[in-house]
């Protein structure tokens, strides 16, 4: 246990954050003792700007790290150009949200921030880790770190009740995995990720009837977590419950996290060709892109429509893994990139227009962009991006992802696939419709343009979006090289 623990301390990356996040209390006390709370947002934005830093520096070389302990080695920790690219994603969306609630968190600021970092620490050792031991482990610190969160408001009701419902579904996806992996310790003997990948991929145990069902029952309970209908219930609640940085970092980075072990599960130890799995798949990948945008386009409350769009856009994801191909799973990965840079925009940019109207409802919120321009502005261009309009991020991997499925002979799933772009571009213009178009009402003409803390995170990934959108070459390139080769 202890050289575990040295392990684990001994890992670039993993170890800053692990160390941050247990200073973050002693940050707390010395913030209070100045009456500065602000100290603490600062400490976290510079530990995650670090983290971005060297996620990108480490994946830029293509190093390899692993470590380990015990008799036979046992693989504690493991990273590649795909763990060092969810870390990117996670550490610059975590920048973000971090700066925003500067401004946006006005009480109880030490705990939200050393909440912060938890929910980041166990998202990034999900990513570092080499065996389902620590996998596990970091995968409980991140749901916990999230109940937390989406409960801040606690005073609230809707605050308490989604957390609630988040942490039942969420609780039965974990132990879903949790006996999953029961079954491939007592098929195997092991659960490190080097030793299964041999194992589970050969051709006796690929035959085994708990085989199967240990793969079923892994996808259903990284299914709960990423939102894959049917099992999408409590995201439109979880999501919008939450403060709005939460939000963002809720569609932007978390669910990815299911969907980065979803990747690693299916591609390292039950691979398509051995198992077959790839047609439920994209059946399940379907139905969710489906529901999520038909849903999110009946919705009045705006933060419940991006919450309905996540799930549509993680059925595009998961459509890209299904198809299997590079292109495709490139194109997965980097919608991973582009979702998590619009939506985060969108759930800033849309807390902004919150806060200071006081109503999430797009019938009030009428108007509110003659009001706060550079906020509505924000948000069209994450709502365009989504939308698929060309010279926007989102636009390069939608447009791949159809492009790999009609390459790959999948023409009626890329078909299904384009008539749900389609429909989502019709819910987000019509929201931008709204902000702009339509008269005031009581409490938009409230609107004043919010302060440079909450509006600056906003900015900088509106232009992300754009930048990505003119010059994907470099982004789509950096994407083809983590995809497994064929």
């Amino acid at each position: 246990m202890v050289e575990a623990i040295l392990g684990l301390l001994a890992v670039p990356l993993l170890t800053p954050l692990i160390v941050a996040a247990a200073l973050s209390p002693l940050v707390t006390l010395l913030a209070r003792a100045v009456k500065h709370p602000k100290i603490v947002g600062a400490y976290t934005t510079i530990v995650f700007a670090y983290i971005l830093y060297e996620a990108v520096r480490l994946g830029a070389t293509g190093k390899v790290l692993r470590t380990g302990t015990g008799v036979p080695p046992l693989s504690i920790v493991f990273a590649d150009g795909v763990t060092y690219y969810f870390t990117a994603v996670v550490a610059g969306i975590g920048v973000a949200a971090s700066i925003y609630s500067f401004s946006y968190v006005k009480e109880r600021v030490g705990e939200f921030y050393s909440l912060l970092l938890m929910l980041v620490l166990g998202m990034v050792g999900v990513f570092f880790s080499g065996d389902f031991v620590t996998f596990f482990v970091f995968w409980e610190l991140m749901s916990i770190a999230s109940y937390l969160l989406v409960a801040f408001n606690y005073r609230e009701w809707e605050s308490v009740e989604a957390s609630l419902k988040y942490l039942v579904m969420s609780s039965t996806g974990s132990a879903a995995i949790l006996f999953g992996l029961s079954l491939v310790y007592g098929l195997t003997g092991t659960l490190e990720f080097s030793s299964l990948a041999g194992v589970l991929r050969s051709e006796p145990l690929s035959k085994e009837m708990w085989s199967q069902v240990s793969l079923v029952l892994i996808v259903g309970g990284l299914g709960v977590n990423v939102a894959l209908a049917p099992f999408h219930y409590w995201l439109p609640d979880a999501h919008p419950a939450a403060p709005s940085p939460i939000s963002a970092m809720l569609s932007g980075v978390v669910i990815k996290t299911g969907l980065y072990a979803m990747f690693r599960v299916l591609t390292l130890f039950y691979p398509s060709t051995v198992y077959d799995w790839s047609t439920p798949l994209m059946l399940l990948a379907l139905l969710t892109m489906t529901v999520g945008n038909l849903l999110a386009s009946l919705q009045s409350d705006i933060k419940r429509l991006l919450a309905f769009s996540s799930i549509a856009n993680i059925g595009y994801i998961v459509f890209g893994i299904s198809v299997g191909t590079p292109l495709a799973i490139a194109a997965a990965l980097l919608h991973v990139l582009n979702h998590a840079i619009a939506k985060s925009l969108l759930f800033l940019a849309a807390g902004s227009l919150i806060v200071k109207s006081g109503s999430r409802s797009l019938d009030e919120l009428a108007g509110i962009g003659k009001r706060m321009p550079l906020s509505a502005t924000s948000y069209s261009i994450g709502a365009f991006s989504l939308a698929g309009i060309p010279g926007l991020n989102c636009f390069v991997s939608e447009y791949a992802l159809i492009l790999a499925a009609f390459a790959a002979g999948e023409q009626l799933a890329g078909g299904v696939m384009l008539i749900n772009v389609i429909i989502g571009a019709l819910y987000h213009l019509r929201v931008v419709q709204i902000l702009f178009l339509k008269p005031e009402t009581e409490k938009s003409s409230r609107g004043r343009e919010v302060g440079l803390a909450m509006l600056l995170p906003a900015l900088v990934l509106a232009a992300f979006c754009v930048l990505i959108g003119v010059y994907a070459s470099p982004f789509l390139a950096a994407a083809l090289r983590l995809a497994p080769p064929a």
